[in-house]
């Protein structure tokens, strides 16, 4: 039988690549801190809470198959959605 992790989060690597400069990326930055820091958009800071959500391709396929998973459903780290526009701007 097939193990799928139906929940897994992601942060793109060229974010972290570019708030490594300094930079915010798409009006997010980084803030060190607590355990793994924090993302902060339009003000609101998001504490990181799993390294995994830095993890390259390879070392994502790596921990899956130390996990015996086969297929990881991926989708962005939720603070990075733009929820905080208004409906017109996205």
């Amino acid at each position: 039988m097939r193990s799928i992790d139906i929940h897994a989060h992601l942060m793109p690597q060229c974010l972290w690549r570019t708030v490594a400069t300094g930079s915010d990326w798409y009006g997010t930055r980084y803030e060190p801190g607590d355990g793994l820091g924090f993302t902060v958009t339009q003000g609101k800071r998001s504490r990181i809470a799993t390294p995994k959500v830095r993890f390259t391709p390879e070392e994502r396929l790596a921990d899956m198959d130390a996990q015996g998973v086969d297929v990881q459903v991926v989708s962005i780290h939720m603070p990075l959605v733009s929820y905080h526009l208004e409906p017109a701007e996205g």
